[in-house]
């Protein structure tokens, strides 16, 4: 075992990094926590992570089993995000099997531990299923909406003869000529061979499913685990695929996860023991340390301008989802009525979807007789995404009037467009505001900004300067640990053409990367009561919060005094 001198040790819990090899001589960096030094007669639980994430994911779990008496180690897979050897592109699920099966190695050689609990989640439970019923040393496993088969959304393409290459799987580029070969050698692909495991296991199965699950088939979960001679299916309610999007799911799910791996979830005496809750301040101050090292592994290789601007036209299918639409009705509603001569900004407009609504808007209720048409100014970061946004406002302007003048009509709204980073921004500075007079709109949009910004007050305060007293401010941010599988789900669901799904999957592909950065912290994605409090800082007033885009998205308007 090589240990690293960085370890955190702050009242009743210490996390040490450490590493060890794989039976292939690759080195597995994880995270060893505990309540002592002395893990003699401690009960472990292996966390594996799931696809995508780090173990830095599972820290907020790993806490809670430590305070009830656990050791933990979370580790990061070979050939994957995170700090463990080896590369994405060559990622393949017989290699997480075996960094699983590494993993009991090193805690039996180190700690004697024959009898090791793991806990998994999604994509990386099929793995560990795998462990589970191949290594006597699993003496329990608990899934968490473990994935029962990839036969619908990934390797029905293989079978339908589509040749791979590399290609983007949620935000990751995996080389399909190795990944898909190796999972079909395998059998982690299909419902049959989660079956034959299931068969295998001997040990207890404790198997939480998600009520609102959109990626794994009850019946097929039930069919998998009916012959596991030991097996309990758990329902989680209100929860989707990711729990953590719903905070009370989770700790619905953490707190059953610590009385399944105590073997207590049915005491035969009645009684359930009670789930001791980790200090908050710990998890928090670990949580920021393993952030930074996180940073550092994966550190930033483009810009936010050259990112936004491949990511952006990945979210254009959003202007055909239902959910999106709904979200786009409820942002211009708050605004309430657009009047003759009002001035509305769209801080941060992308690819133009909330303008092309106002327009469209408008064009309904133009009247030609308007002694002023409404003006609009759209800003962003992206010369992709103005441009993309003007091409389609003047798109819809020729749709809307026959012919080659667009007619009076058109002037339902005079728009613009300015190029901007609001990271840029200095109000102590004139250099570094918007360029716009105090109180020269009326009506501002602020849709899913926010979160991407390091210092979102100083927009804010901009924002309060250049709108008019009694002007309103409708801002917006995806939940922390938004599922956007909702909107991919309920989209596809629609009747869309191929070239259509395609660029569904690609918002799927942006959702993985945006999440990333989300766990790094370089993006903050807000609660209701955050953005309330940020909106109120900056002095606005009258706070109303709501829920929307497939209830993965806060949305609040604020009133300027």
């Amino acid at each position: 075992m090589a240990v690293e001198s960085f370890s955190t040790e702050r009242g009743h819990i210490h996390s040490e990094l450490i590493s060890y090899e794989n039976r292939a001589g690759r080195r597995i960096t994880a995270y060893l926590d505990a309540a002592t030094r002395d893990l003699a007669g401690v009960p472990f639980v292996l966390m594996a992570p799931k696809y995508g994430e780090t173990k830095k994911n599972n820290l907020q779990l790993a806490y809670y089993l430590v305070a009830n008496g656990f050791a933990v180690l979370r580790f990061d897979f070979t050939n994957h995000i995170g700090e463990s050897d080896g590369e994405m592109t060559d990622f393949t699920l017989s290699g997480a099997v075996h960094d699983i099966v590494a993993s009991l190695d090193f805690l039996e050689r180190q700690f004697g531990a024959d009898d090791v609990i793991i806990v998994s989640s999604s994509l990386s439970s099929r793995c560990a299923l795998r462990a589970a019923a191949e290594d006597s040393r699993v003496a329990r496993l608990v899934c968490l909406v473990g994935v029962v088969s990839l036969e619908a959304d990934i390797i029905g393409t293989l079978r339908a003869g589509r040749q791979w290459g590399v290609t983007d799987i949620l935000g990751f580029n995996i080389n399909g000529e190795i990944f898909g070969p190796d999972v079909l050698a395998s059998n982690l692909h299909d419902l049959e061979g989660t079956i034959r495991d299931a068969e295998a296991i001997e040990v207890p199965v404790t198997y939480f499913y998600a009520e609102r699950d959109l990626w794994v088939n009850l019946e097929d979960v039930r069919r998998a685990f009916g012959p596991c001679r030991n097996c309990r299916l758990i329902p989680v309610q209100g929860a989707m695929h990711e729990v953590r999007e719903n905070p009370r799911a989770a700790e619905q799910v953490f707190r059953q996860t610590v009385l399944a791996c105590l073997g207590r979830l049915d005491a035969d005496d009645g009684t359930v023991p009670e789930v001791i809750l980790p200090d908050r301040r710990l998890m928090l101050a670990q949580n920021r340390c393993e952030r930074e090292r996180l940073r550092a592994a994966l550190p930033e290789t483009e810009g936010e301008s050259v990112f936004w601007s491949r990511y952006l036209k990945r979210y254009a299918m959003l202007e055909r989802a239902d959910d999106f639409r709904e979200y786009l009705d409820l942002l211009g509603g708050l605004l309430g009525d657009f009047l003759p001569g009002c001035r509305v900004l769209d801080a941060g407009c992308g690819n133009g979807l909330f303008g092309l609504w106002l327009w469209l808007r408008l064009m309904q209720q133009r009247d030609p007789h308007a002694p002023l048409p409404a003006a609009y100014v759209g800003i962003d970061l992206t010369a992709a995404g103005l441009s993309d946004a003007l091409r389609r406002h003047v798109a819809s302007s020729w749709d809307q009037s026959p012919g080659d003048d667009p007619g009076p009509g058109a002037r339902a709204l005079e728009y613009s467009y300015l190029r901007m980073d609001f990271e840029t921004l200095r109000p102590d500075d004139r250099l570094g505001t918007l360029p716009f007079a105090d109180g020269t709109f009326d009506k501002v949009c602020c849709s899913l900004v926010l979160s991407y910004l390091t210092r979102p007050h100083l927009l804010l305060a901009e924002i309060f300067r250049v709108l008019r007293p009694g002007g309103i401010l409708v801002v917006s941010s995806l939940k922390p640990y938004c599922d956007l599988s909702a909107l991919y789900r309920g989209f596809i669901q629609q009747q869309v053409s191929p070239e259509e799904l395609e660029r569904a999957r690609g918002l799927l592909q942006a959702a993985g990367r945006i999440k990333l950065k989300e766990e790094k912290g370089n993006y903050t994605f807000h609660l209701s009561q955050e953005l309330v409090e940020l909106g109120c800082n900056a002095g606005f007033a009258e706070a109303r919060a709501y829920s929307s885009l497939g209830n993965q998205a806060n949305v609040v308007r604020l009133v300027r005094p």
